[in-house]
């Protein structure tokens, strides 16, 4: 079984899309579409006085991310045993959410049987 795995944060986002549950949930729900995972269950909490944290369990892992308004940034954490495509259009739909975001960190790993392979980007 292969198992794919991207890391990634976003860094100029606007603060108030950070900072809402509702974008996050949106986000999230954009991603397990694009994905075309399996939705199992949300969880979406924000935090006083600001960020939030979203998760999105799914048939083949999992979907995470976590906001620092007051920094501009989101960690995305999308992990498939599915297709190295289905994360990467995961990705790029949270993304879609967070247009002005500019990339910088990107890491995939693939993770096969006891074998891993990284490329940081």
């Amino acid at each position: 079984m292969k198992l794919f795995v991207l890391l990634a944060i976003l860094t100029e986002c606007r603060r108030d899309t950070l900072n809402s549950p509702d974008a996050l949930r949106a986000a999230l729900d954009a991603a397990v579409a694009a994905g075309l995972f399996t939705g199992l269950g949300t969880l979406v909490v924000p935090f006083s006085p600001q960020g939030v944290t979203a998760c999105a369990v799914v048939g083949e892992s999992h979907i995470a991310l976590h906001t620092w308004p007051e920094e501009g940034r989101i960690f995305i954490d999308v992990a498939s045993c599915s297709t190295k495509q289905s994360v990467e259009r995961a990705l790029d739909a949270i993304r879609a959410v967070f247009p002005e975001g500019k990339l910088a960190v990107l890491e995939e790993r693939v993770l096969d049987g006891g074998v891993i392979s990284s490329v940081a980007r």
